[in-house]
């Protein structure tokens, strides 16, 4: 079942016992209207309360009366007072002096024929059995017996009777008052009711059709949507959840995709730079095989070049293994304490001797307090340095290169420049030089050394060190490129 359907069936039921409660107050004011007008209740049709009351009116003025003066009933001008006051209630008056009406109400010769034959018989009945009770004549009609002695000794009836004619008019016209008041009622109950669902319903139901919609879209895999909240309320904190959720799925599948791209590129990268010097290996090793080479030397110059390239493919896979960790998040750095002032020191002249083979020379200059320790992991940090190195061999001078790695010291961190006086790189190509594989050869020839990762390597080691690496060159004016490491104390762990 729907929340909806759930809905208008609760607004129905909170209708209907609204219903049965307002008819069972209504049935209670009506009884209780009855009881305070003095017409007898349903269950208590021969026990009129009208009588009784008027009787608790009049006790001072006939039932003292009554008893002590019972000639003043044959007084017919007190009668005439009293009958008036009785005539107020609805009430008539009938004195019965022996076997004859000494007085008779001009109220009651006045109510219908049928009603008076009736009353006549009545009275006759209890003249010949007088009973001071309360009785039921007719429907309308009530009357109350009061028996007296006059002074001569003779018996005599007092008659009160109530006409409830009136009572019943004015009981039926409120009974009415109260069946319009509350069908009334009743309508302004259901229509508010239903509107209050129907809005309830847009409410609370639209926004769930707009969660199903907006789940349906995820499903087909299309995240290009916005979710508002539409109140500020526990549906509207469920809209930002469900948008949350929709940006990190959607970063999700972006990054995935990034992912697939650069596993894609990897393998197109890695293809291109191992196929270039298994080739190479394989055309001089058929070439020694066939006897091509016929001196020593050649043959020497053939096998160098052989194990040159093992060495760049050796390089190259090291490199992968080292990425494939950054890609798996994997810790593998062991950081401690290091002097960086002696450590370049001895990196330079571990570099020196076979730079110089390669005819470049290399200064290493340092302006750093000795005592300063950098927190750094040494292996990870040699390969930064031998990266940044072999990128400016590979890009060099024919004549006359050279190296300089310059130690500077700032506030709280040491800055460490490699600079060389190689070719350079141009502008467009400065802001990409630390992307993975990037090569500005794009046709990735031979004549473009290195595999494209030893600067990317290099600043992701950088990075991992709370440290920043950056460059600067000019096309034809060499290459400087800079990165920082944060200082630490010596009791500093």
């Amino acid at each position: 079942m729907t929340i909806q359907k759930r809905l208008w069936i609760s607004n129905l039921i909170l209708i209907l016992i609204t219903v049965i409660l307002l008819i069972g107050v209504s049935l209670a004011i009506t009884e209780n209207f009855r009881k305070f007008i003095g017409f007898p209740p349903y269950d208590e049709q021969r026990q009129p309360p009208v009588l009784n009351r008027t009787l608790l009116r009049l006790d001072r003025s006939i039932m003292k009366t009554a008893e002590a003066e019972p000639d003043q009933f044959l007084n017919n001008d007190y009668l005439k007072q009293i009958d008036d006051f009785l005539i107020s209630s609805h009430t008539g008056l009938i004195v019965k002096k022996g076997d004859k009406i000494f007085y008779f109400s001009p109220f009651l010769a006045e109510i219908d024929t049928n009603n008076k034959h009736i009353l006549q018989q009545q009275i006759t009945k209890t003249i010949q059995k007088p009973d001071d009770d309360t009785i039921g004549i007719t429907e309308t009609l009530y009357m109350k017996t009061i028996p007296l002695t006059f002074s001569d000794d003779s018996e005599g009836i007092l008659f009160l009777v109530n006409d409830t004619t009136a009572i019943s008019q004015e009981l039926k016209a409120f009974k009415n008052s109260v069946i319009y008041i509350l069908i009334l009622f009743l309508i302004i109950v259901i229509s508010i009711n239903t509107l209050i669902t129907y809005f309830l319903s847009k409410q609370i139901v639209n926004p769930i059709i707009r969660l199903k919609n907006a789940a349906q879209q995820i499903q087909r895999g299309d995240y290009n949507f916005q979710l508002k909240a539409p109140t500020r309320d526990e549906i509207g904190a469920l809209f930002q959840s469900f948008e949350e959720a929709r940006k990190q799925l959607k970063k999700s599948e972006e990054t995935q995709k990034k992912y697939e791209q650069n596993r894609n590129e990897l393998i197109t990268n890695i293809s291109h730079d191992l196929k270039t010097p298994i080739t190479t290996i394989k055309g001089y090793m058929e070439g020694i095989m066939d006897g091509v080479p016929q001196s020593k030397e050649k043959q020497d110059k053939y096998l160098q070049t052989i194990y040159q390239n093992v060495i760049n493919m050796e390089s190259l896979i090291e490199d992968l293994f080292l990425l494939s960790k950054f890609d798996l998040n994997q810790s593998f750095y062991q950081f401690e304490k290091v002097n960086i002032k002696d450590y370049l020191a001895d990196c330079s002249e571990e570099l020196q001797f076979d730079l110089q083979e390669k005819g470049i020379k290399l200064k290493y200059k340092a302006n750093y307090d000795k005592q300063k320790l950098i927190r750094a992991d040494r292996q990870q940090l040699k390969r930064v340095i031998l990266n940044i190195i072999n990128n400016a061999i590979n890009y060099r001078k024919e004549r006359d290169s050279q190296i300089e790695i310059i130690l500077t010291e700032l506030e709280q961190e040491a800055l460490i420049e490699i600079r060389d006086n190689g070719r350079g790189i141009s502008q467009n190509a400065l802001e990409n030089i630390f992307g993975r594989f990037y090569k500005e050869d794009k046709a990735r020839s031979n004549h473009s050394p290195g595999s494209g990762l030893g600067l990317y390597i290099a600043r992701k080691i950088i990075l991992d060190h709370s440290g920043l690496i950056w460059a600067r060159s000019e096309a034809g004016s060499g290459t400087s490129i800079f990165f920082t490491l944060k200082q630490v104390q010596a009791k500093d762990s």
